[in-house]
């Protein structure tokens, strides 16, 4: 039928070419010829095609050419598949009309749209005769290197050119065909195409757009996990980044990547990664649902499911690699039905996940669910059971389930980060509430230890002039003890004052236990409050402190609680006069509207800052420096005993301008809180008892004047005036006295007259004691002065603060009397001793000690001064206190201390033992030695020289 074609069509043209035709027929022994006209672009090949299967594997291309009696099989007469055929050959017998420049023959796939390792041939030769001549023999085909192929590039077509074919001659093609590695066998699908129809599907359609697309997406996602996981360090960014890697290197071998460069080992390659993908989202899994904490139990058949996983896989590369069974891609056998079973498992795993109780192992069963039920659809698919034509259910399962678990992941970090969140805001609380306890605790601490030291105050005071007093009486007869006034007034003021602390504590315990209640009043609140108010008059004249006030007109039914209003009103008005210096002023006003009274209450006191404004109602705070002047609590139960009325209170203040404070109170019963107790019978403003005792402060330096009637001069520094008397009283017999009222002034007049010793509270304004320690101990001109520290802090590290900054000793009130006097004996006798050992020595010698205290390094300046103008007749005790910066007293004092001798007395025996010393070593005449250190007359020189020695200079 085709050489009739080719009859009639060449009839059209010319005789001699039919004939030449008819001979080319005859030449090919009556075998069909197919006839290539290059104006068709494709031609199918089916019909013309002669298939011989090889059996024996030792069948060559020669012996196709010349086989005219074999058996074979049509091309039109072919199966699908060649099962269980791993190599056919072939022969096609063809004619070219003219020339095939660019032409090229397919051997056209039989899986278009699948992965790219099924399509092609594994490796395919192309013999081509002519005249019984081997024209060429061209190689294409995955199993021939990129080298070998005739065409490199797109290796699953199985392609190669026809360029060499001559034109007008018989042409016979042998082919031989292989299966590839993946066990699809191999196949022919012959067809002739020429440049305009180059391919026999879309260009490049082994890349699916699809998997093109999935390989994109999935390599976006893993570069993104893994930076997520090097940044956070998240082991489910690690778990989940190796799955997508599993993944992406099955799209990437789904597209042809990889498997070119490594055919030989193609399969095993594949099956590691396509089947891996399995197991190690199980262990993903594990990671993302915590299942190892969470379900035990479960977590070991996670753990189960994976190892069948890995087992299987390691089965099968086994039987591969050490066997000779090879792969069979499109038959069905146990793999399939393993595969199937394994993926059943899954699914019964991923509902019983699904179905606990955790949002993160719902989220995760749910999305390996929609996996696996398109897993074992595609095994189905796989098997043959199914058919679902251009759909690849692995490919759709491994996508859905990265973008599930994409989305699953950051979801879990959302939640994750907002559990950690509210955990670092639990821990914060926690620590910023350790903090505040332990700021409170520190608060507590110190408010303690200011209560500690306003009781240890007065019991001072009472206990001490009460043991004087004993002592005094065992020297009289009978059992009574004698108190002078002066002594008993002391003791009943510090009576007094521990009296209203101890109220003032009991009353904040009982606001803070809500113990306390309002007990109303009805009746005359501004002649109640004038009463109040002129009890301190005797206050204001003892300190020449101007008392000014201002009072609205009376307010009959008032309504007030007369015990708690007395309480605020003598805080703040003891609180202004405290603060108030003398010739200052203390100003009241008093107002009112029909549902509340207006009490300000204002001095000329030195006045706070802002910081301080904002504390001073807080419960165990005291504006430090002001320890002298209170507890610390007065201004807090004040506070407590205003908003138990509904009532407020304001502070205005500004540095050296004074303070006001301004309060308001309800006097209606709609304005109390519902809680109060209110008695029906009224009454007017009783008289009340004089106000609390005001202990005046001395803001002009020292309230005693030393009178130079003993030996050792005595610093006491002490804030309270009459603990400051008490240990003046103690004292004075004994010993000369200055006192001063606070750490600065100690200081100034530490300074200023060099005593032989000071006491010091610790706790005062402007300067504390161990501030006025450190600096005295650090200072040459006082250094040598042993200090008392005389204080109410009692503990152990308050002690320990105090001798590290050089306190000699450390007294805690109440102290004993004697105890006092003994250990300021004692102290001054030995500072007295440290320096016997100076006084012993050569003093020209003392400048040569290594010596290193404060005080050494003093005598040995003065000394060096001295021996420096060893020679000047004219040096004067002015000269050597400039020269060291003293003052002429403060020298005199620190000599008298340290060498019990006077700069003129040291200058004295320094030029004597120089002299000595010169004699001794016949350094020159008597009178030349004498020049030498000073002395201009010779027998003042002789006199003063035998009084020290006892013999005449020239007699040593």
């Amino acid at each position: 039928m085709i050489s009739v074609s080719f009859g009639f069509r060449t009839m059209k043209n010319s005789l001699p070419l039919l004939f030449f035709h008819l001979l080319i027929v005859l030449s090919v022994c009556g075998q069909e010829l197919y006839e290539l006209d290059p104006k068709y672009p494709v031609h199918e090949l089916g019909d013309y095609l002669k298939v011989y299967p090889d059996t024996n594997e030792e069948v060559t291309a020669t012996d196709i050419l010349t086989n005219t009696s074999g058996t074979f099989i049509p091309g039109n007469e072919l199966p699908r598949y060649f099962m269980g055929q791993e190599r056919l050959w072939g022969e096609l017998n063809f004619i070219a009309v003219d020339s095939l420049q660019g032409w090229t023959l397919h051997f056209k796939d039989i899986f278009i749209g699948g992965p790219a390792w099924v399509k092609g041939n594994g490796k395919v030769d192309v013999y081509a005769f002519a005249d019984e001549q081997l024209l060429f023999h061209k190689k294409t085909g995955p199993g021939y290197s990129r080298s070998d192929r005739d065409i490199k590039e797109n290796w699953v077509l199985n392609r190669i050119r026809l360029d060499p074919v001559p034109v007008g001659t018989p042409v016979t093609l042998v082919f031989r065909v292989s299966g590839n590695n993946f066990g699809y066998p191999p196949f022919f699908n012959l067809n002739f195409r020429g440049p305009s129809q180059a391919y026999y599907h879309e260009i490049n359609e082994f890349n699916n757009g699809f998997y093109i697309f999935m390989l994109g997406v999935t390599f976006i996602i893993l570069l993104y996990h893994l930076l997520q996981y090097l940044y956070v360090k998240d082991t489910i960014f690690l778990y989940f980044s190796l799955w997508v890697f599993f993944c992406f290197m099955t799209l990437l071998m789904s597209v042809g990547g990889v498997l070119d460069h490594i055919y030989e080992y193609s399969f095993i390659f594949w099956f590691f990664f396509s089947q891996g993908v399995y197991f190690v989202f199980w262990f993903f899994g594990r990671s993302f649902i915590q299942s190892k904490e969470k379900f035990p139990r479960l977590d070991k058949w996670i753990l189960a499911l994976a190892s069948l996983m890995i087992l299987y896989m390691v089965i099968v590369i086994a039987t591969v690699v050490f066997t000779s069974i090879q792969p069979r891609m499109i038959a069905v056998g146990a793999s399939n039905h393993i595969m199937v079973f394994i993926n059943f498992l899954g699914l019964v795993l991923s509902i019983i996940i699904a179905s606990r109780k955790d949002n993160f192992a719902r989220y995760f069963g749910m999305g390996a669910i929609i996996g696996l039920v398109l897993l074992i659809i595609g095994s189905a698919w796989s098997a043959g059971w199914i058919n679902f034509p251009g759909f690849e259910p692995h490919s759709w399962a491994m996508f859905a389930q990265i973008i599930i678990f994409s989305f699953g992941i950051a979801y879990r970090r959302q939640v994750i980060m907002k559990a950690n969140n509210e955990a670092k805001l639990e821990a914060q609380w926690n620590i910023a509430e350790m903090n505040r306890m332990k700021d409170l605790d520190d608060i507590k601490t110190r408010f303690f230890a200011n209560i500690s030291h306003e009781f240890r105050t007065p019991l001072t005071l009472i206990s001490g002039p009460l043991e004087r007093a004993k002592k005094s009486s065992e020297t009289g007869s009978g059992d009574s003890i004698l108190l002078p006034n002066k002594v008993y007034s002391l003791i009943k003021k510090n009576t007094n004052r521990l009296q209203i602390l101890i109220d003032q504590l009991l009353d904040i315990a009982k606001i803070e236990s809500g113990a306390i209640h309002l007990n109303l009043t009805q009746g005359r609140l501004i002649q109640f409050i004038k009463s109040i108010v002129f009890s301190f008059e005797s206050v204001a004249e003892e300190q020449s402190i101007s008392l000014n006030s201002n009072f609205a007109e009376e307010l009959e039914n008032a309504y007030y609680d007369k015990d708690k209003l007395e309480k605020i009103l003598n805080n703040l008005l003891s609180n202004a006069f405290k603060y108030t210096p003398q010739g200052g002023a203390v100003n009241v006003a008093v107002s009112h509207t029909e549902e509340c009274v207006s009490i300000e209450i204002s001095d000329t006191g030195a006045g706070m800052c802002k910081e301080e404004v904002d504390r001073i109602f807080d419960r165990f705070y005291r504006v430090e420096g002001s320890e002298a002047k209170g507890s610390g609590i007065g201004l807090a139960l004040t506070k407590e005993l205003i908003d138990l009325q509904n009532g407020i209170i304001s502070v205005h203040s500004r540095k050296g301008r004074g303070t006001s404070i301004k309060v308001r109170l309800p006097i209606t019963p709609n304005g109390f809180p519902e809680s109060v107790l209110l008695q029906n019978n009224k009454r007017d403003a009783s008289p009340i008892k004089s106000a609390q005792t005001i202990v005046p402060l001395s803001e002009n330096g020292a309230m005693h004047t030393p009178v130079d009637n003993h030996e050792n001069l005595v610093l006491i520094v002490e804030d309270n005036t009459s603990l400051q008397d008490f240990i003046f009283e103690i004292l004075k017999d004994q010993y000369t006295l200055i006192t001063a009222d606070d750490g600065l002034q100690g200081e100034r007049m530490a300074f200023e007259h060099i005593p032989d010793l000071v006491i010091s509270d610790v706790m005062m304004p402007k300067k504390d004691g161990y501030e006025l320690c450190n600096s005295l101990k650090n200072n040459v001109k006082t250094s040598h002065i042993p200090i008392i520290m005389l204080t109410a802090k009692a503990g152990k590290s308050n002690k320990l603060a105090g001798l590290m900054q050089g306190a000699d000793a450390y007294l805690t009130k109440p102290f004993d009397a004697e105890e006092l006097l003994v250990r300021i004996k004692n102290l001054i006798q030995a500072r007295k001793k440290i320096w016997e050992q100076f006084k012993s020595l050569d003093l020209p010698l003392i400048s040569d000690l290594e010596l290193k205290s404060v005080d050494d390094v003093f005598v040995q300046k003065v000394v060096k001064t001295i021996k420096e103008n060893l020679d000047n007749e004219l040096l004067s005790v002015e000269d050597i206190a400039s020269r060291v910066g003293f003052s002429r007293a403060q020298l005199h004092r620190k000599l008298k201390a340290l060498l019990n001798k006077s700069a003129g007395q040291l200058v004295s025996e320094i030029r004597l033992n120089e002299a000595r010393k010169m004699l001794e070593n016949k350094v020159g005449s008597v009178s030349e030695i004498a020049y030498s250190v000073g002395y201009s007359n010779m027998s003042y020189f002789t006199k003063s020289f035998k009084e020290k020695f006892g013999l005449l200079p020239s007699k040593v």
